[in-house]
């Protein structure tokens, strides 16, 4: 998946200013950088680490924009806003052997209380709610989600557990941008209610998937790592 950024700089990570809000390092200038991913990423953003910023459209509001941090495996993609199209590409490309035969309804469809990422439809007509989670924790091969506590996961998932409920086919996809991931868990420490939602989804029959991907630098692209095994206890 080729991504569509011609101006990607290297910078050094100084120190988060807020949940939203950092600062860096471009060639010995400060600047602020917009920080998109919701999680806490405290494995990644360390003062003097590596990373790649693009210009922010939004000038009023930070400098640049982060893009990607550079660990001990490689560059882990932390732009949540690229999770849907990527999710697309893998759709489209058929990574995902359960969906295929299907195509997007809707992105962003509402279904009771929340928004879901995606409504499906199959070929034989049937409907698939589908939500996608970023995944960039990763301790020792092992992928967890979430990296702080979720109230609006754990909703989502339950209102997946409706929609199968409902007659809708159900599943949920752990997009994971960190190479080192082996294998994907649930983060039982940081939220225990979150993953005791998963397994009980899980066990109803709400279908997870965690798929891996590799962003390349030099190319600007992605490249597909597979789907790997999902262990929920």
């Amino acid at each position: 998946m080729k991504l569509n950024y011609p101006f990607i700089y290297r910078a050094v990570f100084l120190k988060r200013l807020n949940r939203f809000k950092c600062l860096i390092n471009v060639d010995d200038v400060i600047y602020s950088a917009h920080i998109h991913d919701p999680g806490r990423l405290n494995e990644l953003l360390k003062p003097g680490v590596e990373v790649l910023v693009r210009p922010h459209l939004n000038i009023n509001k930070t400098d640049y924009y982060l893009f990607a941090v550079h660990s001990i495996d490689g560059w882990v993609l932390v732009d949540s806003a690229l999770h849907n199209d990527i999710f697309i590409w893998i759709l489209n490309s058929g990574f995902i052997p359960d969906l295929n035969g299907f195509e997007i309804v809707k992105r962003e469809y509402k279904f009771m209380d929340s928004r879901y990422d995606f409504l499906l439809k199959s070929s034989m007509g049937g409907k698939c709610l589908l939500e996608v989670k970023g995944c960039t924790l990763v301790v020792d091969g092992v992928a967890m989600f979430p990296d702080a506590p979720t109230i609006r996961g754990r909703r989502h998932v339950y209102g997946l557990i409706d929609a199968l409920r409902n007659g809708y086919d159900a599943m949920i996809v752990f997009l994971i941008t960190h190479p080192g991931a082996r294998v994907f868990k649930p983060n039982w420490v940081v939220d225990e209610s979150f993953s005791k939602s998963l397994l009980e989804a899980y066990e109803t029959g709400v279908k997870i998937h965690a798929c891996k991907t590799f962003l390349l630098v030099d190319s600007m692209s992605l490249t597909w790592g597979g789907n790997i095994p999902v262990i929920l206890e």
